[in-house]
């Protein structure tokens, strides 16, 4: 019995990863959300992400490597487990390239598909695809140009997103193992993974544009929606085939406790395997819908 709690088998359903260096850095990752979220809406209710290009990059910037990089590395540094080998260095790594991936080439999805507007009076430097997206000339104008502080923030949104998910799919997983039917199983777990994914995918924009937001008032919004009942009922069902894809891929990140351990580079492989994908799906959701739903 010992074994088993040790290993995480033959339990009727476990919250933590069996690897015991994952389960520290997911039990970390989870004192994030509530930064998260007070720092968010310090951002927001003082109006710090009016400002320019250096300060703009640097509120993000900290958000990110300060608690998510620095504090798990200070914190683990005793471990026994390389800090290039760590889950919690790994996860960030993943988290980086695919935020990185997503922002430059998917957020132009956001912009024309969805009504996505970023408006930064002050910030003078941009980066997204020169050729996916509106037309280059016009993209600043009617507000659809990515300042370089949106990658950072990404970062720990979906870290968020993604310890949560990884948990409560684990859970579930867990639970149906001694279930006779693989069908079932299978068929659960696909259930469980699109319902978090599309809680998650709604759940960002009315906590973010319904909570934090001034209404109706886009004029003194940074971030918007040019029709936020549209990108609630139905783009949040887009936004939801990224964590489809994402989800079900990083929980297999350093899983097993005496499984397989990816190097940084299956990491980059694995992360742009899901933003490839991802922009698959979401450029034929695309076609689907026929055009903007604003």
């Amino acid at each position: 019995m010992a074994e088993q709690i040790a290993s995480g088998k033959g339990l009727p359903g476990y919250w933590f990863s069996p690897n015991p260096d994952k389960a520290w850095g997911e039990k970390f990752f989870l004192t994030v959300v509530p930064f998260w979220f007070l720092y968010n809406m310090a951002m927001v209710q003082m109006g710090w992400l009016n400002t320019g290009t250096f300060w703009n990059i640097m509120q993000n910037v900290l958000m990110w490597i300060p608690y998510c990089v620095l504090l798990p590395w200070f914190l683990r540094r005793n471990s026994g487990v390389v800090w290039h080998d760590s889950y919690w260095f790994k996860f960030n790594v993943y988290m980086f390239w695919w935020i990185f991936l997503a922002t430059y080439f998917h957020t132009e999805y956001f912009f024309e598909v969805l009504g996505l507007r970023y408006r930064f009076e002050d910030v003078t430097l941009f980066l997204d695809s020169a050729l996916v997206g509106p037309d280059e000339a016009t993209a600043l104008a009617q507000h659809m140009k990515v300042p370089p502080s949106m990658y950072f923030n990404a970062i720990v949104f979906f870290i968020v997103y993604h310890v949560t998910a990884v948990i409560a799919l684990r859970r579930i997983r867990t639970m149906t193992m001694n279930w006779s039917s693989a069908a079932a199983r299978f068929f659960t777990y696909c259930g469980i993974v699109l319902l978090i994914a599309a809680f998650w995918g709604w759940g960002e924009t009315y906590m973010y544009f319904v909570m934090i937001s001034h209404g109706d008032d886009t004029s003194a919004m940074n971030v918007w929606y040019e029709n936020l009942d549209a990108m609630l009922w139905v783009g949040s069902w887009f936004y939801a085939l990224y964590f489809v894809v994402a989800f079900p891929n990083i929980i297999r990140l350093d899983e097993e406790r005496d499984g397989e351990r990816w190097s940084i580079g299956r990491v980059f492989i694995e992360s742009s395997f899901v933003a490839m994908i991802t922009l698959l799906l979401i450029d034929l959701a695309t076609h689907l819908l026929g055009g903007p739903i604003y």
